[in-house]
């Protein structure tokens, strides 16, 4: 499994390819995710599907975040963006994002940090949760796009 770094995520100026780029990986981080839930409960690795369906949600948000003009501040990196900014941000912009409730979510950022409680859900229910919102989140994403 890839390190929770955020490799695959593109910080560049948000240009087609950037974007593509962004979104061929949250598709990617999305697909394993559902693999994952795909199987049956007593086989299911929920570190896997909430790491990914987590990535996913957050890469989709990004690639929005970009796609409606939202930069980096000076200094920041992708990390320090939480879900809740992009969809706030995204939010003003398509209001489909912004009727979309994340607070079913434990975490906030891409990576799971030492700031924030909980590392990985562990339980099928919370986690299919998060692959919903991801779900939600392509489906607008892939119009969008």
């Amino acid at each position: 499994m890839t390190q929770a770094t955020g490799q695959g995520l593109n910080e560049a100026s948000g240009s087609q390819s950037d974007l593509q780029q962004i979104l061929k990986q949250a598709d990617t981080d999305f697909d394993q995710s559902q693999q994952e839930l795909y199987r049956p409960s007593t086989d299911v690795v929920l570190y896997s599907a909430c790491f990914y369906a987590r990535r996913a949600l957050h890469q989709y948000l990004y690639f929005c975040y970009r796609k409606f003009g939202g930069q980096l501040e000076s200094g920041k990196t992708l990390h320090d963006l939480t879900i809740d900014q992009m969809a706030e941000y995204c939010g003003k912009y398509d209001k489909r994002i912004a009727n979309i409730d994340f607070k079913a979510m434990h975490c906030r950022k891409v990576d799971v940090l030492d700031d924030e409680d909980i590392f990985y859900c562990n339980d099928v229910n919370t986690v299919s949760s998060c692959k919903n919102l991801s779900e939600q989140m392509r489906e607008l994403v892939h119009e969008i796009a």
